[in-house]
């Protein structure tokens, strides 16, 4: 076994709850795999009781095959916690929870349109979406119904439409992956015997990632393990990012209220990221305060400091990035040993559709939903048909109340039948009053005057003038979730139009970078030389020579949702980990301006750049000013203001947080040569 002293620590440790706190690139997969051989070569336990569990299909399979290409094939159990749960309900009642009774995800889908159309909910396109979520969010926290309030749907519409999804799921005795865990945990709480039996095939469990586990989950383990106490469980408080999906990284933190005895081994060399990445990383999570401390160290090279680019806006930033990936590229590194890291999927846009231009292929590692493809954006499609040809039925029963024009379903399906004029079949309609005619009206004078304006002041109209922004607004208040995500996609559909007069254009462009997009998704890319392109969230577990993180801005990253310490330390520790992404070159970028208006760098890069001054702040430290050169700290005044003498002879105060900032100074051993300076200048 190659393992240094941390890692020899943890795989030879004696047979007891044992928590692993492995820091990024630190080798925990290596430990596991060694820890299991340990156990059956040296401490005596049968390969039938042992369990290995981790949250992906994809971890569970490579972890099983690199334990049997090294020690060959075992009798011990690898895979997810839903595999091994829905194993214990096939167990106990194998009709009833046969696998054509699971529903998948696609199925599930299905069923849930069918119902939201016989119970006539009034839905945007994405209420499956958050309904699925907010189902999820309430069953991994063994949460009832009636005590459930979700955010950013209607609750009415939620409760309705659980109700009937839970009847359909009983009539045809169905079951979903949710139902898997609250199954298994009220099967286990309930039946001994069955307990028995399982604590007997589960003598021995580790897991990876704990820091991911939630309610149910843990409830589950921690019953299975607490005859026994055999656990072991490696994770990274640092890098727990789920807790939107309801990880709870709080039974990592507090793992030895659970199990007193545990012994707790931290393994602190990374191996992925050179000293320079790793410092700059680590200047940026101690910010967080709920956390492990941690030392961590790397054998690595230093490396060069990561550079904080600052650039105009997307456009720039994506020009920017397209010719350094070129650059490199064309010296020799290969496109899948580079990655480009945002915040959220909107941002992708214009980096997408400048590699489609550049001819670079690229791979959407976690997909994205495109501009085409978003309801907002199938709204304003909507205006402009109609504006060319108002006698549409289903655009006009799309729009007919966005905003709100009072005109009811039942009023629509009598003008509908009425014949192809629909608008003016609802002028003639005696149920409707006039006012609700002088709506009708307006929207028939409106759509006239859309049909004399360019792509860009038409769309300006729709949400202006007409009020579209203001149905956005009301549709957001009525449903407690932010407006300012829907009107971002707003004003990433109103830039995109920027370059395109004929709505025919932009539209097939939408379209065609769709298609792309969908082309690029589910690592069809994998095989062949591609770029990789990731959100935050999907960039854990990775690594790459190269990372380029954009979008860094206030609002963007930390997210403009998260108000709270606890979610903004999430955030944190989401940039960390996009961080730790590279091994050995790491690049920063800041736009100026989003949507035409200025905003302000993240918090974060300023906090990265406050711990390091303070952890350099010394007199005798060298550094390079990028126009005065070499110099050396003489004395530390208030403010942390430096008096530097210069090898020129010169003397300055230099204010060091400004200075640092604005790249105008860096510290001697952080390069290997002068600073860089930035792109702008």
């Amino acid at each position: 076994m190659d393992l240094n002293k941390s890692q020899k620590q943890a795989v030879t440790c004696l047979l007891k709850p044992t928590l692993v706190i492995a820091g990024p690139g630190s080798g925990k997969t290596h430990v596991i795999i060694n820890r299991v051989h340990y156990m059956i070569e040296q401490l005596n336990c049968a390969p039938q009781h042992i369990l290995v569990v981790t949250f992906s299909k994809l971890a569970a399979e490579e972890m099983k095959q690199r334990y049997e290409k090294i020690h060959g094939v075992t009798g011990v159990t690898f895979g997810t916690l839903h595999s091994v749960f829905y194993r214990i309900l096939r167990r106990s009642d194998p009709r009833r929870y046969a696998i054509e009774h699971l529903l998948l995800e696609d199925k599930k889908k299905s069923i849930l349109q069918n119902l939201i159309k016989e119970l006539e909910l009034d839905e945007e396109e994405d209420f499956i979406e958050n309904f699925t979520k907010h189902l999820s969010l309430m069953q991994n926290q063994l949460i009832e119904s009636k005590n459930y309030y979700p955010e950013g749907i209607s609750r009415e519409a939620f409760i309705k439409l659980l109700k009937h999804y839970e009847a359909f799921k009983e009539r045809h005795q169905a079951f979903d992956f949710d139902d898997m865990l609250v199954a298994c945990y009220y099967l286990l709480d309930n039946d001994d015997a069955i307990l028995k039996v399982v604590r007997a095939q589960y003598q021995y469990i580790l897991i990876d990632e704990f820091q991911d586990i939630n309610e149910v989950q843990f409830r589950i383990i921690k019953k299975i393990a607490e005859a026994k106490r055999q656990i072991f469980v490696v994770g990274d408080d640092d890098q727990s990012i789920y807790q939107f999906r309801g990880a709870k990284p709080e039974f990592l933190l507090d793992f030895k209220k659970h199990f007193p005895e545990v012994e707790e081994i931290y393994l602190d060399v990374n191996y992925r990221s050179t000293q320079m990445i790793l410092n700059y990383s680590l200047a940026l999570i101690e910010h967080n305060t709920k956390r492990y401390l941690k030392a961590l160290t790397t054998p690595n090279a230093k490396g060069s400091a990561p550079l904080f680019i600052p650039c105009k806006d997307a456009k720039e930033e994506a020009l920017l990035i397209v010719n350094e990936i070129i650059k490199r590229k064309n010296e020799g590194l290969p496109l899948t040993e580079m990655a480009i890291i945002y915040r959220t999927n909107l941002q992708a846009r214009p980096i997408v559709e400048t590699l489609l231009a550049a001819n670079i292929p690229f791979c959407l590692r976690d997909g994205m939903v495109s501009l085409y493809d978003q309801w907002i954006t199938q709204d304003l499609f909507a205006y402009l048909y109609l504006a060319e040809n108002i006698n549409q039925p289903e655009l006009a029963a799309r729009i007919i109340n966005k905003p709100k024009r009072y005109i009811s379903n039942a009023a629509m399906q009598q003008a509908k039948q009425m014949g192809e004029h629909l608008f003016m079949n609802l002028l003639g309609l005696e149920t409707l009053t006039e006012w609700q005619k002088n709506y009708i009206q307006q929207l028939l004078f409106d759509l006239q005057v859309l049909k004399e304006k360019d792509l860009k002041n038409a769309i300006a109209y729709i949400r202006r003038n007409i009020g579209y922004d203001q149905y956005v607004m009301d549709y957001a208040s009525f449903r407690k979730m932010p407006a300012s995500s829907l009107l971002e996609v707003l004003y990433d559909i109103e830039d995109s139009t920027e370059g395109y007069v004929s709505f025919k254009e932009w539209e097939n462009m939408l379209k065609t970078m769709s298609e792309e997009v969908k082309t690029q998704t589910n690592h069809k890319n994998i095989k062949q030389e591609a770029l990789n392109l990731m959100t935050m969230h999907g960039s854990k577990g990775l690594e790459f020579n190269t990372v380029f993180i954009i979008g860094v801005v206030n609002g963007t990253i930390p997210h403009h949702k998260s108000h709270l310490p606890a979610e903004l330390e999430e955030e944190r520790r989401l940039f960390y980990v996009a961080m730790t992404r590279a091994k050995e070159n790491l690049f920063i970028y800041s736009p100026e301006e989003r949507h035409g208006k200025n905003v302000d760098i993240s918090p974060f890069i300023s906090e990265i750049q406050v711990q390091l001054v303070q952890s350099k702040l010394k007199v005798g430290q060298s550094l390079y000013h990028k126009s005065l050169g070499k110099g050396l700290i003489m004395e530390i005044l208030e403010n942390a203001v430096m008096l530097v003498k210069f090898n020129n002879g010169q003397v300055r105060k230099i204010d060091s947080h400004y200075a640092i900032k604005n790249a105008i100074i860096v510290w001697e051993d952080e390069i290997d040569e002068k600073p860089h300076k930035s792109k702008k200048e």
